[in-house]
């Protein structure tokens, strides 16, 4: 078994079942596709099957977490997949460019939401059916994207953070952090949802097992169709 400190799991990923991959362990030969591990031993790049990355290590989770890809493993474009086989250290280079460029696109995003946290509250809305405040709704709030009308939940945690389960125009269900704050995106665990940079949230995998999780650590949550009441509240209760 190899125990080097200078081994590290870089990247899990897969690819098409019929353009499977040849494991680079000597002596196994298998053609693999899905978990394909790829491991740097010092200046070294090799391309392994899950099987034998856990006979050459020890276990599945002897070198840690992968930088890149995790469970089944990152699918691979057929661009992709022709530089894990042919140039894997390019391969490499291409998912470092990608995350600078999300964490550039999620940075953006931070100042922007700043910009608007620092705005005074939009009025509500009045329409000649409106009877007052009460008729105003979630056009006032700050992302573009979100359904007209519908919901917004607001759920204080013990950490001090605050989020908002919002819904998209296209059906889609959204955390949000607010206010926004640095790290956002690595502040809650993989299983709640996919991290959107482009929209500053987390995009959630399903709505209740997600809140059923920031119940567990919450101080307490606001349910309201209006932005400015939601403000309100935050304001009246900022712990």
């Amino acid at each position: 078994m190899n125990t080097k400190t200078d081994h590290k799991l870089v990247a899990i990923v897969a690819v098409d079942p019929a353009e499977r991959v040849r494991c680079g362990q000597p002596g196994c030969g298998h053609s693999v596709y899905a978990r394909i591990h790829i491991v740097r031993e010092g200046d070294e790049l090799l391309v392994l099957g899950s099987t034998c990355f856990e006979k050459r290590y020890g276990s599945a989770s002897a070198l840690g977490s992968a930088n890149f890809g995790s469970g089944g493993g990152r699918r691979l474009t057929v661009e992709e997949r022709q530089l894990l086989v042919s140039n894997t250290a390019l391969l490499l280079s291409h998912f470092e460019d990608e995350r600078a460029h999300d964490l550039a696109v999620a940075a953006a995003r931070v100042q922007e939401l700043r910009k608007v946290q620092q705005r005074p509250p939009l009025p509500p809305p009045v329409s000649r059916w409106s009877t007052g405040p009460a008729m105003a709704h979630s056009k006032s709030a700050p992302w573009q994207w979100m359904k007209h009308m519908s919901s917004m939940l607001y759920i204080k945690l013990i950490d001090g953070t605050g989020w908002v389960r919002v819904q998209s125009v296209d059906g889609k269900q959204f955390l949000m952090p607010w206010p926004v704050f640095d790290g956002w995106d690595e502040a809650l665990p993989a299983h709640i949802g996919t991290v959107n940079a482009e929209r500053g949230g987390y995009e959630l995998a399903d709505v209740a097992s997600a809140l059923k999780y920031l119940r567990g650590m919450s101080k307490w949550e606001h349910l309201s169709g209006v932005w400015n009441d939601i403000l309100a509240q935050i304001s009246k209760r900022p712990g």
